[in-house]
C-alpha cells in the first residue's frame, strides 16, 4: 500500500473496510486513543484493543508500514507538526518573499488543499453526516473555536435558510450549558470544528455533548482533534498553505459541499421553507 505523505489516521480510515475484524478493532481503538495508544508498546495496544500481539503487528502491515517502530516514528512526526504553534510556524519559514508568485502559490496550495481533503473524505462518513443534515426531525448545533468558529457559522448560515432547528453554540458559558441540556438523546447532532492547536473548551464541549448522547461530527485536520475520541463521523481537511499560517479554505469547501448535499435530500421541504423566507428576508434587509 503506497500512501506517502499521509497521516496515520487517514490510512486507517482509508483501508478500514478491507481489515480483517480483529484488525478493525484495534484500529478503531487507536482512533478513540489517537495517537497515544500507538505510541505504547506492541503488548499494550493489543490489551488495550482487546486482541492479539500478532494482530497489532498485521494491523501495522495491512497500513503500509514494514515494522512497528516505521510506524511508531510517523506517529511521532505527527505529534510534533500537530503541537506546532502559529509562531513557530512563521519562523520555520525560510523562503524569500516573491511578490510576483505569492498569489500563485497560494493558488496552487489552496486548490491542493482542496483536493487532498476532498480525495480523503471517507464516503460513508460524509453521507452519514449529510443525512443527519437533512433530516429535519434532529437539531443541529455548530461549534467552532477561536478561528473555525468561522466554518461553524457558514454551516448554520447555509442550513437556515433550508430548514429549522439549526443553531450555533455560543461562547458564553451559560449559554453554552442550556444547549447541551437541551440536548435530546439519540436525536441531535452537533457539528464540532477544531484544528491544530485544538480548543479545549471545544473538546470538553463535545464530550459533555456526547455524554449527553449527541451525535458528534468533528471535521478538523489531518492529526485529528482530541474530539475524535468521542466523535461518531470525523471528516479530515488539508490545513497547510503557502504560507506559515494554516488555512481554512478546503474545509470552507466542504462545508459548502456538505450543505448543497444535504439540499439535494431535503428536496421540496427546502424549497418551500425558502419561499416562507426569502419575502421576509428582502422586508428586512
Amino acid at each position: 500500500m503506497d500512501q506517502p505523505g499521509r497521516t496515520v489516521s487517514e490510512r486507517v480510515r482509508a483501508s478500514i473496510d478491507r481489515l480483517t475484524p480483529a484488525e478493525r478493532r484495534a484500529a478503531r481503538a487507536l482512533l478513540a486513543a489517537y495517537p497515544v495508544l500507538g505510541l505504547d508498546t506492541v503488548a499494550s495496544f493489543a490489551e488495550a484493543s482487546g486482541v492479539s500481539g500478532p494482530t497489532i503487528v498485521r494491523l501495522v502491515k495491512s497500513l503500509g508500514y514494514g515494522t512497528f517502530r516505521e510506524f511508531q516514528d510517523t506517529l511521532r512526526r505527527e505529534v510534533h507538526e500537530r503541537g506546532e504553534s502559529a509562531l513557530s510556524q512563521a519562523t520555520r519559514s525560510t523562503e524569500p518573499l516573491d511578490t510576483q508568485g505569492s498569489l500563485g502559490r497560494a493558488r496552487d496550495a489552496y486548490l491542493h488543499g482542496i483536493e487532498r481533503t476532498f480525495a480523503g473524505v471517507h464516503e460513508r462518513d460524509a453521507e452519514t453526516l449529510v443525512r443527519w443534515l437533512a433530516d429535519t426531525r434532529r437539531r443541529v448545533v455548530a461549534l467552532g473555536g477561536d478561528y473555525s468558529e468561522l466554518l461553524a457559522r457558514y454551516l448554520v448560515a447555509q442550513l437556515v435558510p433550508v430548514r429549522g432547528g439549526v443553531s450555533e453554540c455560543s461562547p458564553n458559558p451559560v449559554l453554552a450549558a442550556g444547549a447541551i441540556a437541551d440536548i435530546r438523546a439519540d436525536r441531535d447532532v452537533w457539528v464540532v470544528f477544531d484544528f491544530r492547536r485544538y480548543q479545549a473548551s471545544s473538546e470538553q464541549l463535545a464530550r459533555e455533548a456526547a455524554a449527553s448522547r449527541a451525535r458528534i461530527a468533528l471535521v478538523t485536520d489531518r492529526w485529528l482533534s482530541p474530539v475524535a475520541s468521542v466523535a461518531d463521523v470525523v471528516l479530515t481537511c488539508d490545513v497547510e498553505a503557502s504560507g506559515p499560517s494554516d488555512t481554512l479554505v478546503p474545509a470552507l469547501a466542504l462545508v459548502e459541499a456538505l450543505c448543497e448535499r444535504a439540499v439535494e435530500h431535503l428536496g421540496e421541504s427546502a424549497i418551500q421553507r425558502l419561499e416562507r423566507i426569502d419575502p421576509v428576508r428582502q422586508r428586512i434587509s
